[in-house]
């Protein structure tokens, strides 16, 4: 049977179909407000000039996380929430969508964005006052997965990802239980092993 063509009618529909089945490709269950959560994000930031939308007058470029989580260390307390949460963002959105352009620069790695992003929505979340600090908390707790399930997602797009041996074994590493990953290595002849356990 021909497989007809799929006609969206929203950005918002187009990013919610691709996500979802990133999910089930990586295995990944998320609550509803979550995955929700997730579309709305990659939507707003699909925009061209979103990821400068809260930095500074003059910057240039996309906002460097240490600016990003100095601007929440120092906000006062009625922004900070805010402050933190759009660190997290912008951290996911970039290590997830433009993986390419993180590896470009040589100061910092994907690990960096991980745990800056993970730990600004653990920050977040603490400040929650409703249940938003919820569908945040569990963004942090599994946020290297979710940085894979938008680079999955990133692939069905026009998005630059890389698929070289290189950043396929990367990608693996930051998430040793993905299946799909550890099949794409096997498939270019490498056997995907962790090391030993470091001593606490």
């Amino acid at each position: 049977m021909e497989r007809g063509i799929e006609i969206q009618t929203s950005l918002a529909g187009f990013f919610d179909a691709l996500l979802r089945d990133a999910l089930v490709a990586e295995r990944l269950t998320l609550p509803d407000p979550a995955t929700s959560y997730l579309v709305q994000l990659v939507t707003e930031f699909a925009a061209r000039d979103a990821l400068y939308a809260h930095g500074e007058k003059d910057e240039r470029g996309t906002p460097a996380l240490a600016t990003l989580y100095t601007r929440a260390i120092e906000a006062p307390p009625y922004e900070r929430f805010n402050a933190y949460r759009q660190l997290g963002d912008v951290a996911l959105v970039v290590a997830g969508l433009f993986g390419p352009h993180v590896e470009r620069r040589k100061s910092v790695d994907l690990r960096y964005y991980a745990d800056m992003g993970s730990a600004a929505y653990h920050h977040a979340a603490s400040l929650a006052r409703d249940g938003f600090g919820v569908v945040l908390g569990h963004l942090s707790s599994c946020f290297n997965r979710v940085i894979e399930v938008l680079t999955r997602l990133a692939e069905k797009t026009t998005l630059p990802v890389r698929r070289d041996v290189g950043a396929m074994f990367d990608r693996w590493a930051m998430n040793p239980e993905s299946e799909e990953l550890t099949k794409r290595l096997l498939t270019m002849g490498l056997v995907p092993v962790t090391g030993p356990a470091k001593a606490a």
